[in-house]
């Protein structure tokens, strides 16, 4: 049996690497290295985490203490498939014990590594919770409605999206994207946004909801390095309509169930669905609410057309007969009296 020696030192192997055994091959290799001390920032509020020269958004705790650890370790760049296993461990309020494992291999050689470092954190405030707690804002979103009050049920409804879109800001590592307070007041709401450009995307999310209209007032408030600095104040105004008004749209009399980008309804004089782009609409007006709707009696019902008693007058009127009639005469049915005429609601 032929044996085989290593030519280095001498000692029977039967692996060889590069021509040595192995405890000739590794050597004084070292799988990684890392320093016995580590340093990281991290924003005691909203637990941001400073890299690369700016506030990233973090994750839990132990996982960002092992990222600095990773961050800081140099692995042999003649390694391949290195498997690493960290263990943190709190000392205290701002320093961790980790415990690493790794393995890996260098030309086909298994090799590992066992070693204990310290992360320091350095707990810093980030920009943005600075800019929050210090009230800062570079824009304003008025929510108000034309020609009428907003109702509660909308303007909840506008923060809800207007939070949701910050939310999705942040997400993106947007970290100004915040939403600074909101103020409510007698005619609307004010939201003001840490960002300008936060302001346009809550006035476009909105307006895909409830359409409206919107305009911008830039003011100067200062300069910075040169630049001058605006703040920007959203005035947004909801639609004037809202469902269960009563509205003249050319003429056709429609009972708004829907108003946003289009307003939707019921023609009130045939019965048929009505749908059309809110800025396409020309001549439209506000003529009654459901709210002001009377019941009075179904006199006749000839086909084309219907009788009804005029609850006030007591005079037999006759309108046209909408496709949504399915009461029978003598019962009693709800009308709305405005400037048009008469007509039965659904």
């Amino acid at each position: 049996m032929v044996r085989s020696f290593c030519p280095k030192c001498g000692n029977d192997a039967d692996v060889f690497y590069d021509n040595v055994c192995y405890q000739c091959f590794i050597g004084n290799k070292k799988l990684l290295a890392s320093p016995q001390i580590v340093y990281g920032r991290i924003c005691p509020t909203c637990g941001s985490v400073f890299r690369k020269g700016k506030w990233q958004i973090g994750g839990k705790k132990e996982d960002t203490v092992n990222s600095f650890v990773k961050e800081n370790l140099e692995i042999n760049r003649d390694a391949n498939s290195v498997e690493l296993v960290l263990t943190p461990k709190q000392l205290d309020y701002s320093r961790y014990r980790v415990h690493v494992e790794a393995k890996g291999e260098l030309k086909g050689a298994p090799i590992d590594a066992v070693f204990d470092t310290e992360v320091r954190i350095s707990w810093e405030t980030c920009d943005t919770c600075s800019r929050i707690a210090g009230g800062y804002f570079e824009g304003i979103v008025q929510i108000r409605a034309d020609k009428r009050l907003p109702t509660q049920e909308e303007l909840k409804r506008c923060v809800t999206i207007a939070k949701g879109v910050a939310a999705r800001s942040l997400e993106k590592g947007d970290k100004l994207a915040f939403i600074a307070r909101t103020e409510e007041l007698p005619e609307g709401i004010d939201i003001y946004v840490g960002l300008i450009k936060l302001g346009r995307q809550i006035c476009r999310a909105v307006m895909d909801t409830f359409g409206g209209k919107i305009t911008e007032s830039p003011k100067l408030v200062g300069q910075k390095n040169g630049v001058d600095l605006y703040r920007i104040t959203y005035a947004l105004r909801l639609p004037e309509f809202v469902k269960g008004d009563i509205i003249s749209v050319d003429g056709t009399v429609i009972e708004v169930q829907g108003c946003g980008k289009h307003v939707s309804g019921i023609d009130l004089e045939t019965g048929k669905r009505f749908m059309e782009n809110f800025n396409d609409l020309i001549d439209i007006k506000k003529i009654s609410r459901r709210d002001d709707a009377m019941s009075a009696v179904l006199v006749a019902d000839e086909g084309k057309t219907i009788q009804v008693l005029d609850p006030h007058s007591y005079e037999t009127i006759t309108v046209k007969r909408p496709e949504f009639l399915n009461v029978e005469p003598g019962n009693e049915i709800k009308i709305v009296k405005t400037e048009k005429g008469i007509f039965v609601l659904p």
